[in-house]
């Protein structure tokens, strides 16, 4: 603390101005550091609450990604001989199906045993592994789509590990181990992947000086050494047989994958439309849409009748997003029939606060009806009128709706009476409403009607990631919020520059009057003396 000492020896004035000077500074600073504090608290606290935006959206578009294709379809399965997956809700479609499956897939299994550890000397030399369909016990036909595979065993990999190493390490869909038989005894196993075409034909090439390697041969069928032998999966679907070389199936049916597990004889499966499964999903997505309206909704109220304002209460940037959620709400969803669907179709209403609401009895009158139309809801989809002609869609930018599309005999084609350009049998245009869909043909192709639709949850996932982008409206608005906080700092440093040059100003000032008080009073104190020496004279 400054002390005035001018002041404690009754010297000058005899004010305090060390206090005078601090109160009138203080008077000059306190009300613009204030403003400059509440604006560069207010900021603090904007830039915050934007964050919890920022994150609330994130949150809104994870919770939608996980409703995407949930278009109240699910798989009927009477059999646990297999099981059924829809792994791609845009293709696939209510349908019943008799399976029989008479055999499964498998991959070729040898087994080269009676090694003594697993650092055993196996010789060395070369290993070449052929892949292709063992006919009989000593023909083998080649697979043409799968190359040859030579691993060479030297000196630095002639064990037993060494070699299961070379063999996982060479890439070729062979599988190598080493099993423990016995508590002296290790053998070696190789598996290929599934299918009647992937067997394998060992041929090895070994080394005079270290011989052994051609223990590991297999030219022809030797049931000592093969534990399985390569097979396709046998079935029927609806009476007609069908091969596959995996237990796994994916291009049986439209849209599921199987997993054959067992043979069996005929068992029923399918896809079925489900209602209570359908409700769940928009109902959670109703739950999920109020709660960011909620929480947008707090941020931004004004505080009325004595409550709370928000943290961004006027924010307009927020305001702005909670009227685009709200239009989203009654927006006409294009592209899934001849006429637009709107969320009203599935019982959901916008009430006057924003919130939407949901009546279960509305909803599943409407899904029975035609259940299909859940998929303006959850499904991005494209669907043809010919079986000839599919089509899909790239990117962000395209429009929903109908469109036609005509192919001349000459196999060029227009939509909407725009021409395309054609690749094989692939057709694009690079402009217009239908740029960003790729139609595909079959054979010669035929005319069709397109459906394009994107779906209300994948629009609210692209405005939410616009949004929370890095060069998105929210994080440009927290940068130029946190530019503002960098102006403040300098603003209060720039105050206190100023601040200094006033106290300065007024200890300058303080200071000379004191001195002249000073001086007047010694003159005071001068006449007072020759005054009583003047009186004194005067008695004498």
């Amino acid at each position: 603390m400054t002390v005035d000492y001018i002041s404690q020896l009754n010297a000058g004035s005899g004010l305090n101005t060390t206090e005078i000077v601090d109160s009138i500074v203080a008077a000059e600073r306190d009300p613009k550091a204030n403003i400059i504090q509440t604006a560069k608290e207010k900021r603090n606290t904007e830039i915050s609450a934007l964050g919890e935006v920022l994150n609330d959206f994130k949150k809104f578009d994870s919770e939608l990604s996980d409703l995407e294709g949930k278009n109240g379809m699910k798989v009927v399965n009477t059999s646990s001989a297999l099981t059924v997956e829809i792994v791609s809700a845009s293709t696939a479609s209510s349908s019943s199906h008799q399976i029989e499956i008479s055999n499964l897939a498998s991959a070729h299994s040898l087994v080269f045993g009676g090694h003594s550890s697993e650092s055993v000397a196996v010789g060395t030399g070369t290993l070449t592994f052929d892949f292709g369909t063992w006919t009989d016990s000593s023909t083998f036909s080649a697979n043409s789509s799968r190359e040859s595979k030579t691993i060479t065993i030297d000196s630095t990999n002639n064990t037993l590990t060494g070699l299961k190493d070379a063999i996982n390490a060479a890439a070729m869909d062979v599988t190598a181990s080493i099993i423990k038989t016995s508590s002296n005894s290790y053998a070696i196993a190789f598996k290929s992947r599934e299918g009647a075409a992937n067997g394998m034909r060992l041929t090895t090439n070994e080394s005079p000086s270290a011989s052994g390697l051609a223990n590991f041969s297999f030219t022809s069928v030797d049931t000592s050494k093969q534990t399985l032998a390569a097979a396709d999966a046998t079935l029927k679907i609806d009476g007609v047989t069908a091969v596959r070389d995996s237990n796994t199936i994916t291009d049986l049916i439209d849209g599921l994958s199987l997993s054959l597990t067992a043979t069996t004889s005929a068992t029923k499966i399918g896809v079925e439309y489900d209602k209570a499964v359908a409700y769940s999903t928009i109902q959670t997505f109703v739950e999920k849409f109020n709660l960011l309206r909620t929480s947008l909704g707090n941020l931004t109220r004004r505080g009325l009748n004595g409550d709370d304002s928000g943290s961004l209460a006027g924010n307009s940037l927020i305001r702005a997003f909670e009227s685009k959620l709200r239009s989203y709400t009654t927006t006409p969803i294009k592209g899934y029939g001849a006429n637009d669907l709107f969320l009203t179709d599935f019982g959901v209403s916008t009430l006057q606060s924003g919130a939407l609401a949901l009546s279960k009895t509305k909803f599943e009158t409407a899904f029975e009806a035609n259940p299909e139309n859940f998929a303006a809801i959850v499904q991005t989809q494209v669907k043809s009128s010919s079986g000839s002609v599919t089509g899909s869609v790239s990117g962000e930018d395209y429009t929903p709706g109908t469109f036609t599309f005509d192919i001349a005999s000459d196999g060029n084609a227009t939509i909407n009476g725009i021409a395309m350009t054609k690749n094989n049998n692939n057709y694009t245009v690079s402009s217009g409403e239908a740029q960003g869909i790729n139609i595909a043909i079959l054979g010669s192709g035929a005319d069709a009607t397109l459906f394009v639709g994107k779906s209300l949850l994948n629009t609210l996932r692209d405005y939410s990631q616009s949004l929370t982008a890095s060069s998105g409206s929210l994080q440009n608005r927290i940068s130029a919020y946190s530019l503002d906080l960098s102006k403040y700092d300098d603003d209060l440093t720039e105050l206190d520059k100023n601040i200094a040059a006033v106290r300065k100003r007024y200890t300058e000032q303080f200071t000379a009057m004191e001195s002249a008080v000073r001086s007047l009073k010694d003159t005071g104190k001068f006449l007072e003396n020759f005054t009583e020496a003047w009186k004194a004279s005067l008695n004498n």
